[in-house]
């Protein structure tokens, strides 16, 4: 058997993996690129970023303000 020298370069043909382990690789990489470029956005307009970061939050209080209204019981509402 014959060394082949390393220097000589790959000439094949390299066959495009198939699977679920490509897909995911494919996925992160995707959701690594997105989540710079939204980090690139954020550095550029950091008062855009607080106030979307402001609404989210006054959204999230009031929809955990209303679960929390409606999970409790109707028993307890008239004292109130």
């Amino acid at each position: 058997m014959v060394k082949k020298s390393l220097t000589t370069g790959f000439t094949g043909d390299v066959t495009p993996e198939k699977g679920v382990t490509a897909r995911t690789r494919t996925a992160a990489a995707r959701v690594k690129d997105e989540a710079g470029m939204v980090a690139a956005h954020a550095v550029d307009h950091p008062a855009a970023t607080g106030s979307a970061i402001a609404a989210v939050g006054l959204l999230g209080l009031a929809v955990g303000y209303m679960l929390g209204i409606s999970s409790a019981s109707r028993s307890r509402r008239g004292y109130y």
